[in-house]
């Protein structure tokens, strides 16, 4: 069997809701592997595709999705589709440590005062809702609806990592949409009449130096928005929901927040009671 015959079977018999991501990752795969038959294929081309990769500035984690795909593949044709060939041996690549940072309450606050009106208004909207820096700044009149209180992201709207899904506005989010209305027929937040094409501008980061807020990033309002909402008890699988999150692991770096919640259920632990803790008596000789 061939590599792209392999890929055609794979593509067909998959089970996921994002098949377009498979056909584009295959694709990418393509000048490798695409003139390979299965049994071919081994772990020279796989150090190959990572050497390259590696050189055009490509993250590890976004290869590792590659090599996982790769191992998925030569998976089946082993185990499901009978076909002869020797897997290569397939490592992933180290990542780091996924980055949370986020700021309290008092500290959002405080950057608030100190960012210019077009700005201040999108940090706000964003710490209010979590929406990525992308949604936020070509937010469009026809993805909001405020007598339902909500705001609609799908199709191109949707980015690499999330999926379609609903934001549910808060009092505050809808107060700040009302506050732009009649500043532009099509986009939500503009500066000086003309869209906004990006938040992380000067006024961005001089709001920052003058809050003394450093090592935090415009992205970091969604890290912020997400911790509050763990710590304030809203469970991992109702906030990736809140958040349009693919995968319930992209929200699992936000578990360690739930402190409270990891309490009550490490209490809940039933305890053998009426045993007394003794102190170890030392005997001498040892």
């Amino acid at each position: 069997m061939s590599w792209r015959e392999a890929v055609v079977k794979f593509i067909t018999e998959s089970e996921t809701k994002s098949p377009k991501d498979n056909i584009s990752l295959f694709r990418l795969l393509d000048p490798y592997f695409g003139h390979l038959k299965l049994h071919e294929i081994n772990g020279k081309h796989i150090e190959q595709l990572i050497d390259t990769r590696q050189k055009q500035g490509v993250k590890n984690s976004t290869i590792n999705k590659s090599l996982e795909k790769i191992r998925a593949l030569f998976n089946l044709a082993n185990k499901k589709w009978r076909v002869k060939c020797d897997p290569p041996y397939i490592k992933l690549l180290s990542t780091p440590r996924m980055r949370v940072r986020w700021i309290t309450h008092n500290e959002a606050s405080n950057l608030l005062k100190h960012l210019q009106e077009h700005t201040r208004v999108m940090a706000h909207f964003t710490l209010e809702t979590g929406l990525r820096e992308f949604n936020v700044t070509h937010l469009r009149w026809d993805q909001v609806d405020l007598a339902k209180g909500v705001v609609y992201i799908e199709g191109d709207d949707v980015l690499k990592d999330g999926k379609p899904y609903l934001v549910v506005l808060t009092d505050s989010a809808k107060e700040i949409i009302r506050s732009q209305i009649g500043k532009h027929h099509t986009f939500v937040f503009t500066y000086r009449g003309k869209p906004v094409k990006k938040a992380g501008t000067d006024s961005w980061r001089n709001g920052l130096e003058k809050a003394g807020i450093t090592n935090f990033r415009w992205h970091d309002l969604r890290h912020t928005w997400a911790s509050w909402h763990v710590q304030n008890g809203t469970p991992l699988e109702v906030l990736q929901e809140l958040g349009g999150w693919k995968d319930i692991k992209s929200v699992q770096k936000y578990a360690h927040f739930n402190v409270d919640t990891l309490r009550g259920y490490a209490k809940g632990l039933g305890i053998v009671s009426g045993i007394e803790t003794k102190k170890a008596t030392m005997v001498s000789g040892f």
